[in-house]
């Protein structure tokens, strides 16, 4: 996909400095901790079961995971972020390629509670968390 890019070491900086702006946009309760979160993502690049997208303005991370249900793998979107709105919508279809391409059942988003409304991309609401 056009401006998409697999991460590289190289881009880790600047996709944990994205990290923090996707906490603050999202008011997450867990502050960001900028090593550990430097290493995950180190880790989820070399993963044959995860990947890391860029774009000059936003990155993409998730990985695929069975659910307690089911051994099919469920595309998790563990970040998700852009400083550009087409830079998110092309970040998400790349992201969702990779999942097909992988066999995923169903590609799992999250967004802040106030997010964007994802069901003019074919997404539906199936569960809402609660954090304490």
């Amino acid at each position: 996909m056009a401006g998409v890019n697999p991460a590289r070491r190289a881009d880790i900086p600047r996709i944990v400095d994205m990290i923090v702006a996707l906490r603050a946009s999202v008011q997450g309760p867990v502050e960001v901790d900028r090593d550990w979160t430097a290493r995950t993502v180190a880790q989820l690049m070399v993963s044959p079961s995860a990947c890391v997208f860029v774009t000059r303005t936003g990155f993409i991370a998730g990985l695929l995971q069975p659910t307690l249900v089911s051994p099919k793998p469920v595309a998790k979107e563990l970040g998700w972020w852009s400083g550009d709105r087409r830079d998110g919508v092309r970040l998400l279809r790349a992201f969702e390629a990779w999942a097909e391409e992988r066999g995923a059942t169903l590609v799992q988003l999250s967004t802040a509670p106030d997010g964007p409304d994802l069901t003019r991309l074919g997404y539906a609401r199936a569960e809402l968390a609660w954090v304490r």
